[in-house]
C-alpha cells in the first residue's frame, strides 16, 4: 500500500475519534490549500489552523463517521457523515465528500462537496 493510502487511513480514524487538529498538523502540508464546494481556497496551513480550529470550538460536540473512501493516482475520496448541534442547540446531520490529494504522504489539496 502507498504511504499515503496508510496516512489517509490514519487521518479518517483521528476525526473519527475527535482528534481533528491533531490529524491536521499530521498530515497537512504547509502549503496546502482546503476548499468549500466552489467558495475561493483557503491557501497555507496556518491560515487552515484558525479556520479548522475555529469550527472545532464552536461544535465541540461534533461527531463523523467516515462511510466509504476511494483511492485514485494520489487521490483519497471520502464519504462522511457529520453530526452536531448548531448554535441554537438543533441537531445537524450531513453527507459530504472530501476530495484529498497528497504529495510526499502530506495532504496539498483538499476540497469538500456538500448541500449548501
Amino acid at each position: 500500500m502507498h504511504k499515503f493510502k496508510d496516512n489517509n487511513e490514519q487521518l479518517n480514524k483521528m476525526l473519527e475519534q475527535g482528534k481533528a487538529m491533531q490529524a491536521f498538523e499530521l498530515f497537512y502540508a504547509e502549503h496546502v490549500t482546503m476548499q468549500e464546494n466552489e467558495t475561493e481556497p483557503r491557501i497555507g496551513k496556518d491560515f487552515n489552523r484558525e479556520q479548522c480550529g475555529s469550527f472545532v470550538e464552536v461544535f465541540p460536540d461534533l461527531k463523523l463517521k467516515i462511510l466509504s473512501v476511494a483511492y485514485g493516482e494520489n487521490i483519497s475520496i471520502q464519504e462522511v457523515m457529520f453530526d452536531y448541534a448548531n448554535e441554537q442547540g438543533e441537531k445537524i446531520i450531513y453527507p459530504e465528500v472530501a476530495v484529498r490529494h497528497w504529495e510526499n504522504g502530506l495532504v496539498v489539496k483538499e476540497k469538500f462537496y456538500y448541500a449548501s
